[in-house]
């Protein structure tokens, strides 16, 4: 869960999908998206890299989670 202070700095990804969606259309978004969810996914668990920070993780967290939502609403 997204605490109050990191809800100031998390933007959520849909802008993001639907730049992607209209650049590259459905199939080619789907694809980047998974993708990205497991670069992320490794970036969180990896302890040398800033995604596993107090800073960053759950900014990345956030971010997986949305992809994996829009995943499972087209899938």
């Amino acid at each position: 869960m997204i605490e109050e202070a990191d809800r100031r700095d998390y933007v959520p990804e849909a802008g993001r999908i639907d730049f992607l969606l209209k650049r590259d259309g459905h199939d080619a978004t789907v694809l980047w998206i998974q993708k990205v969810i497991g670069i992320y996914r490794r970036a969180v668990l990896n302890k040398k890299h800033f995604a596993s920070t107090a800073q960053y993780r759950r900014k990345f967290i956030g971010a997986y989670c949305d992809f994996k939502r829009w995943l499972g609403r087209r899938q």
